[in-house]
């Protein structure tokens, strides 16, 4: 069992807002996705949402508050929380 190379992963991918599938564990999927500009308001009601910046600089939008993520953290998104998530790439 080999790991997973998460660059070569997103070197793979060439449209924006089409997750791909990386990894599945426990019924969940891993899914990395690239995206550039907004994404409208949505939430999952059934599922918590996990984000992991791995390049660039995200914001996810509340109706209350912003949350910005870098390179190298993350953020859980409950499950009832509606959010819009808005990406932009810096370097």
């Amino acid at each position: 069992m080999n790991g997973i190379d998460l660059t070569d992963k997103f070197l793979r991918v060439t449209e924006h807002w089409r997750p791909k599938v990386v990894a599945e564990l426990n019924g969940q999927e891993v899914r990395i996705v690239k995206f550039r500009g907004v994404f409208p308001w949505h939430h999952h009601a059934e599922a918590d949402e996990l984000f992991l910046v791995w390049k660039g600089v995200m914001k996810i939008e509340f109706r209350d508050r912003v949350v910005e993520l870098k390179a190298g953290q993350l953020h859980v998104v409950p499950a009832w929380r509606r959010a819009s998530h808005h990406g932009r790439r810096r370097g």
